[in-house]
């Protein structure tokens, strides 16, 4: 398995590389990655602040002010402390949808990917 492609993400196994093309974009070596966390993004805050500075916990929600909408994604953290965000969900997704859990499952599969490297080191 030297190449794995994703919506959001391509990995080069191979050069020790993944490309974001979504969110932080650009290319960068897997092997600086220090930390791989899936959450959620708070939509209104996407891309106006640090990524994943606002998220939306385990479908925390205040039904008041109608259900929070979120995008589904990974907070990279470099061994130099620089984060990095890879968005899964296209569009603002709610909690517990199929286009949720289908995204969050997504996400678990490419963290599995940074986390075999990440225990490797």
């Amino acid at each position: 398995m030297k190449n794995r492609i994703f919506d959001s993400i391509i990995f080069n196994l191979e050069n020790d590389s993944f490309e974001i093309l979504d969110g932080t974009l650009g290319t960068y070596k897997i092997s600086d990655i220090k930390k791989c966390s899936v959450l959620n993004e708070e939509a209104k805050f996407r891309g106006k602040t640090e990524p994943f500075l606002h998220q939306v916990l385990g479908g925390v929600s205040f039904f008041a002010f109608g259900e929070n909408l979120m995008y589904v994604g990974l907070k990279l953290v470099t061994k130099d402390n620089n984060k990095l965000a890879v968005y899964i969900s296209k569009k603002p997704v709610s909690f517990n949808t199929d286009t949720f859990l289908r995204d969050k499952k997504e996400a678990e599969t490419i963290k599995k990917i940074f986390d075999k490297v990440i225990n490797k080191s």
